[in-house]
């Protein structure tokens, strides 16, 4: 297989595609389900709008056209990837200043030098300290700023506003959102309120709560652009076999679909699982699979957090439980060991997981039933 100049090999020469029903057919009978099309009702019919080539939509009233999957940088730190997905036409590409410590918006800053023109760019980072992170990136102008914010009083701070303004009008941001892990329908809510904010990157990690979606469908319809995080298995496999990619593609099917998202925002850090979504992208959204979605997050319960933020101020310690949780989720589930231990040093004094005195208020509260007495104590045990 030839190699091209930015050193990686042409995914159509080493990748046989399968087409939409070839997909569909194959797996119904793998896996004995009945095979079935786009959510009735769903924005994946035929006219719709692509970009580069690819299933696409325009995010909401920043009418910035991307791609129904993007590219997501948590795992990312070999420019090699990053360029193959690019030149394949994945449009939206997301990288922070802590990912993989520092080395994802460094591999993406090798890319950005003679690819900025191909992306819609989004850094999780603060407008006051934008100026750095654009110097890393080789780029004097972000598309789009989502720092992570999780509470109402974050989202309403006057100050950030007026940081952003000032960055706008040196040019350097086009569009403010925030990176939101609470599944709260009162944020969500107050964020349309404010009418500030022109994009949410949204946990998706459970979708079983009806105020959740419809929440997600009011930001929606006031033209706000919803990318999804964490609604995919926990990790993809190096070889993931037909059912995980069926899980996949029918678990990206329903985000953009019924559960309102614009895109999905998969984590990639490998040409394996490059190759996965895309080809998911480029043939297989659209099917649907509910009996494997159901069997998946019936698989999360007693063991994954749902994130929805029930726990939230209930600890008599002031711990930051679902932020702690989530950590442990990042050094046991996805492997950024460094990452999470960096990120739980910057937990407040004195509300990190030595503090908890057991109560067991969080556990009742818990909509997953998780031992999270044990979970904060293993948490401090790996990251302190």
């Amino acid at each position: 297989m030839s190699e091209n100049r930015n050193g990686y090999r042409d995914y159509h020469n080493s990748t046989k595609l399968v087409n939409r029903r070839g997909f569909l057919k194959t797996t119904a009978a793998a896996l004995g389900v009945a095979a079935m099309g786009a959510y009735p009702g769903s924005a994946l019919a035929a006219e719709e709008s692509t970009a580069n080539g690819l299933p696409g939509t325009v995010l909401g009233r920043t009418g910035l056209k991307i791609t129904r999957i993007s590219f997501g940088g948590i795992l990312s730190s070999e420019p090699s990837v990053l360029f193959r997905a690019i030149d394949q036409g994945i449009r939206l590409v997301h990288t922070s200043p802590g990912y993989q410590n520092g080395r994802s918006i460094e591999a993406f800053g090798k890319v950005m030098k003679t690819r900025r023109d191909k992306v819609v760019l989004a850094v999780k980072v603060r407008p006051e300290k934008l100026d750095e992170c654009l110097e890393k990136l080789n780029t004097d102008y972000a598309d789009i700023i989502i720092p992570p914010m999780d509470s109402i009083q974050e989202i309403s701070d006057p100050v950030l506003r007026e940081n952003f303004e000032k960055a706008k009008a040196a040019g350097k941001v086009g569009h403010m959102g925030f990176a939101c892990h609470t599944q709260s329908p009162a944020l969500l809510d107050k964020m349309r309120e404010l009418g500030f904010y022109d994009i949410i990157l949204m946990s998706y990690s459970d979708t079983g709560n009806p105020a959740f979606i419809d929440a997600l469908g009011r930001l929606r319809e006031a033209g706000i652009g919803i990318l999804a995080m964490k609604g995919l298995p926990k990790r993809s496999s190096l070889k993931p076999d037909e059912k995980e990619i069926a899980l996949t593609a029918s678990l990206c099917t329903s985000m953009v679909g019924k559960y309102n998202a614009n895109t999905v925002l998969a984590s990639i850090g490998s040409f394996q699982a490059l190759e996965m979504y895309y080809d998911i992208l480029e043939t297989k959204l659209g099917y649907s699979n509910p009996v494997l979605e159901e069997r998946y997050r019936a698989s999360l319960e007693g063991n994954y957090c749902a994130m929805c933020g029930n726990c939230t101020g209930l600890c008599p310690q002031g711990l930051q439980i679902s932020n702690i949780i989530r950590f442990r989720m990042y050094r046991q589930d996805y492997g950024l060991a460094e990452y999470a231990k960096t990120k739980y040093a910057a937990v407040s004094p004195g509300c990190d997981a030595s503090s908890c005195r057991e109560c067991g208020l969080c556990e009742i509260s818990c909509t997953r039933k998780l031992p999270l007495r044990q979970m904060l104590k293993e948490a401090h045990r790996l990251l302190a």
